[in-house]
This record gives C-alpha cells, structure tokens and sequence, in this order.
C-alpha cells in the first residue's frame, strides 16, 4: 500500500507472482464506500505505530 496526500494505491500478489508483475489499484474515498476509510484508518494506525529505524542526519 502506498499513501500519496489523500490518494491510496494498493496491490498485491501471491508466492508465485512476483510483485512487479501485479496490478496496482488507485483506491478513491467514495459517498458510501467503507474500503478507502478503512485503508486509510489501517495507514493511519501503521504510520502512528512505527518505529523509525533509519535516523536523520
């Protein structure tokens, strides 16, 4: 998954597909739509969670 502003692509692939090979989806917030919300609140939850392991400087 890629977050890019507000804008989320996502794809995957499978043990026997490599990655580069796969599709990858643009996913949009939709009126009703709870796929995009529930990535972005996934993203979200992942970002706040890490722990940065390559410093600054």
């Amino acid at each position: 998954m890629i977050r890019l502003d507000k804008t989320l692509y996502v794809s995957a692939f499978d043990t026997d597909w490599e990655g580069h090979q796969s599709a990858t989806y643009k996913v949009l917030a939709t009126p009703y739509g709870p796929l995009y919300r529930g990535w972005r609140r996934m993203f979200d939850a992942m970002v706040d969670d890490a722990e940065r392991v390559i410093r600054e400087g």
